[in-house]
């Protein structure tokens, strides 16, 4: 089918050339901070110096002729961006060119006053529609949408955040609301203020973005941009054609409408999804220049080894358990440790690994808190499958949980003392409830795990994966 529509597409293009007016569009998402290219199958994948030189060579681009657009969650993950608060990012989306970015879930993970100074600094707006204070007020965060002017054309883009948001980040109470429900109160805002076109971008799923183009199809939005699921997919849903755009600039969207300002219709004649994996990629030198500064920034601190790993750590139970159980080694008075799984965003490489690899697989500022829980409050805290990812002090019993330490069931009555991120703790009522003034454990969660592994060295000889147990818990 998508051999087909290329086929048809010069037809398209020659027959309303005469009298319409192309707007290109260029789209990423969920980039997450990896500006440098990555090994992949004897071949290189991504990078942002080396999508920049790929648009230049096969898109032609150029930044007056192009909108580029980011879904957002553009900074926490490797080290390279996570250990300089997301400015490597900043300059590389810069020099990219991007018109804007959407405010994603992970751009508050450096905290209001970093989040704030990015978007006050970066030479585009992000945008979010859906964000409310805690009082139902519209936040100033962001701005809803912005309309930009591209070869004749007014095009509105309105952002949109997660809808549930205030579960996936500590937003000082900021929320979002309702995808359908905002685009209904702001598309005739933005077609008001003047916008030819609108189109969305959003950092939501593509199944929910999906659902919204088919519930919105009177409001004649020819393109909604997804991200947050870190998936490459499109689907065309009436005449809306809803993408997202990959992960970590491994990939991207090229769009081209059509706009003919005689019926004020807009259609797509052109839509591509490429997966940046080459050769012999080029790189845009300036880019290149700029990555490497920051590379070089890190190393002094960050590539200190900290371990040796012969075959890697995957993302999975040994990666989890791991984590969890350094915890608890290193603070054994503590009777359990937890850990959701959202919060480690990497595999541990095989070869040497690095502080940098650590701070990459554990991103973000968080502390470890030393929670008074009673066996009531733990196991039903237990109960929600997504609070227990790692697990460390306990074992599934066929009936609940053992406590390893004393081999014996979790007594509803006794009070247990349970390790925990600081953002897990922020994002529970019950927690919060159960103890409001936590012990902290530790100020930076990533310490106790740099402390283990400098008390348990590792080498060729006895590898970190040795040392880690695999099973599930």
């Amino acid at each position: 089918m998508r051999m087909l529509r290329w086929l048809i597409v010069p037809v398209l293009w020659l027959a309303t050339v005469v009298w319409s007016t192309p707007v290109h569009i260029l789209a990423t998402g969920d980039m997450h901070g990896w500006v440098e290219a990555q090994p992949a199958e004897g071949q290189v994948l991504g990078g942002a110096a080396e999508m920049l030189a790929y648009w230049q060579r096969v898109e032609h681009y150029t930044p007056k002729q192009f909108l580029v657009i980011s879904c957002g969650d553009n900074f926490t993950g490797p080290a390279i961006s996570t250990a300089f608060q997301g400015q490597p990012v900043v300059e590389a989306m810069t020099r990219m060119g991007y018109d804007v970015s959407v405010v994603g879930n992970h751009e508050f993970d450096f905290g209001r006053a970093r989040m704030l100074e990015i978007f006050h600094t970066s030479p585009f707006p992000y945008l979010a529609a859906n964000l409310q204070t805690a009082d139902g007020a519209p936040c100033t965060l962001a701005a809803p949408y912005t309309i930009y002017t591209e070869q004749g054309v007014k095009v509105g883009i309105i952002g949109l955040s997660p809808v549930d948001l205030a579960s996936l980040a500590s937003t000082d109470g900021v929320r979002a609301t309702a995808y359908v429900e905002t685009l209904r109160r702001v598309v005739p805002e933005v077609r008001a203020k003047g916008a030819d076109v609108v189109i969305v971008a959003a950092h939501a799923s593509f199944p929910e973005m999906v659902q919204v183009a088919r519930q919105v199809q009177d409001l004649d939005i020819p393109l909604i941009f997804g991200a947050h699921d870190h998936t490459l997919a499109a689907s065309r849903e009436g005449h809306t054609w809803v993408l997202n755009n990959g992960e970590w600039w491994h990939a991207y969207s090229r769009v081209d409408l059509e706009y003919n300002p005689a019926t004020h219709r807009t259609v797509t004649v052109a839509e591509k999804q490429v997966w940046l994996q080459q050769q012999a990629p080029k790189a845009d030198p300036t880019l290149a220049a700029i990555v490497a500064h920051w590379k070089g920034r890190l190393a002094d601190e960050y590539e200190r080894p900290v371990a040796y790993s012969a075959t890697g750590v995957a993302r999975t139970a040994p990666l989890y358990n791991f984590i969890v159980d350094c915890w608890l080694a290193q603070h054994p008075t503590a009777d359990a440790a937890l850990s959701n799984l959202g919060g480690f965003r990497q595999d541990i490489p095989a070869g040497v690994v690095t502080r940098g690899v650590i701070l990459g697989v554990m991103p973000f500022n968080n502390a470890l808190y030393n929670v008074r829980l009673t066996g009531a409050e733990l196991l039903a805290y237990l109960a929600v499958p997504d609070n227990r990812g790692g697990l460390a002090g306990l074992r599934r019993a066929d009936n609940g949980f053992l406590v390893l330490k004393t081999g014996q069931p979790v007594d509803p009555a006794a009070v247990y003392h349970v390790l925990l991120n600081s953002f897990m703790y922020q994002q529970s009522p019950a927690l919060r409830a159960a103890d409001p003034h936590p012990a902290t454990a530790a100020a930076d969660w990533r310490h106790p795990v740099l402390d283990w592994l400098a008390a348990h060295p590792t080498s060729k000889e006895k590898p970190l994966e040795t040392l880690v147990d695999g099973n599930a818990r």
